[in-house]
């Protein structure tokens, strides 16, 4: 009885559903579909375009971070440890070097040679008025007493006075004399242009002088350096020398890496080789050289020790071991 009753209720509980045209399902709810948006069209104002300025500006910036590289590089290797030559270099402000150095070439007995180069800079000329005093770089005589290197040296003093200098060219002309016996007076005009291309950056070098006792002469130098990375330089030289009276040309052609090993001490691999073209363009004598500096005292003393081996024409091209000592002092700004 109770079980017809129960059927009677659910019969009865589906009336009114029926009655509303709603199906038992219409108990559970179903959630719609999400609706997805439209992405918006781009707007053409926020797009970024391509300009011949933003090129340049591109440009500029790498020939910026080379000419850091480069020069941070140079000022470590070449303008501090391993430069010749104070006067000759791009280096601002006022500037000396003193060295003393021993040589030894198989069969030779022990030479002595003192160098100094000094470049003082007039501040009230708006650095444009400079005193240059040099030990003769182009005299290879050297002595057998150390005292007498010294006192048988022989100097150049010129005033420079500056014409152009921006970051790609620096003019500039010397007048002076050389002191020996007898005196040579000289002028002497130089150019100098720096440009870049890709990662190379290049000096040209263009020099013409007069001296009393040798006349015209003209000398051009090329270098290229390649930052291979922040350690690391390499280096190619060329250049070429002509005298009037001489009526041939100098050559002469190098190849340099510079590897810095630390902060105070650093290395340079260098392979050279001079000629001229007096019957045809050739070179005749080759050198390679490995010269490890150090920094000594504090940040101007440094001390050097190279080998090198050379072959030259004048000794059927034997090989002729040579091993030098510096002790060298850089005082600057």
């Amino acid at each position: 009885m109770i079980r017809y009753d129960m059927r009677w209720l659910l019969l009865f509980g589906y009336l009114p559903l029926m009655a509303w045209g709603l199906p038992p399902k219409a108990y559970f709810y179903n959630p719609p579909d999400p609706v997805i948006p439209a992405e918006p069209e781009p707007d053409a104002s926020l797009q970024t375009t391509v300009t011949a300025d933003m090129v340049n500006r591109s440009r500029d910036w790498l020939a910026d971070y080379l000419d850091s590289l480069s020069g941070n590089i140079d000022g470590f290797f070449v303008d501090t440890f391993f430069s010749d030559t104070v006067t000759e270099d791009d280096i601002d402000g006022s500037r000396a070097r003193l060295s003393w150095y021993t040589r030894r070439e198989l069969g030779d007995p022990v030479d002595y040679r003192f160098g100094i180069s000094v470049k003082l800079v007039f501040p009230n000329t708006n650095e444009r008025l400079n005193l240059l005093l040099d030990s003769d770089e182009d005299d290879d005589s050297r002595e057998s007493d150390p005292l007498e290197s010294v006192e048988n040296a022989e100097y150049t003093a010129a005033l420079r006075f500056i014409l152009n200098e921006t970051d790609a060219w620096k003019t500039n002309i010397d007048t002076g004399i050389r002191w020996g016996i007898p005196p040579d007076p000289f002028v002497r005009l130089r150019a100098r242009r720096y440009a870049y291309f890709s990662e190379w950056e290049m000096r040209l070098t263009q020099q013409f002088y007069y001296r009393t006792l040798d006349g015209w002469g003209e000398k051009t130098d090329i270098r290229l350096d390649h930052p291979l990375n922040v350690e690391k330089l390499f280096r190619v030289e060329a250049q070429a020398e002509y005298w009037l009276n001489n009526d041939y040309v100098d050559l002469g052609y190098g190849l340099g890496l510079y590897h810095q090993l630390s902060r105070r001490s650093a290395l340079a691999y260098t392979l050279s080789a001079g000629g001229d073209n007096r019957e045809q363009a050739t070179f005749y004598n080759y050198s390679a050289r490995v010269r490890y500096r150090r920094n000594l005292y504090q940040d101007w003393v440094y001390g050097e020790i190279a080998q090198e081996l050379v072959w030259e024409r004048d000794k059927d091209y034997e090989t002729t071991p040579v091993i030098m000592f510096r002790v060298e002092a850089l005082i600057g700004q």
